[in-house]
């Protein structure tokens, strides 16, 4: 889900209703939530009490050509660099990302609830 620090009301939103739809109830198949950050929209939440401080990191080296290659589809949501919602912003966080892992490319996540039995 969105991280729920994020600049965009909706997206606060969007988590408060991942949580609220995703209680540990018994039974319930949901063993993990993962908020994801939003480039022009996560860094840009400031003062916000809850920082998106990822702790959880997937390599995404052999798909982040895919990933560049499907936003050039939402011209109209892209920007030009030095935007933080431009492909090179996309592509440079990536490889932050990565080197924060090891790796060539990451996407981070902060994990926010997990449940093991």
């Amino acid at each position: 889900t969105h991280h729920g620090g994020d600049l965009n009301i909706d997206h606060r939103v969007v988590h408060q209703a991942v949580l609220t739809a995703c209680r540990p109830m018994p039974d319930c198949p949901i063993t993990a939530i993962y908020a994801f950050e939003v480039l022009s929209s996560t860094e840009w939440g400031v003062g916000q009490s809850d920082a998106f401080l990822p702790n959880h990191f997937v390599n995404v080296e052999n798909q982040l050509f895919q990933k560049l290659e499907a936003l050039r589809c939402y011209e109209t949501e892209m920007r030009d660099f030095p935007h933080a919602r431009s492909l090179e912003a996309v592509q440079a966080l990536a490889s932050y990302r990565g080197a924060s892992a090891g790796v060539p490319a990451a996407e981070a996540f902060l994990l926010v609830r997990e449940r093991r039995l």
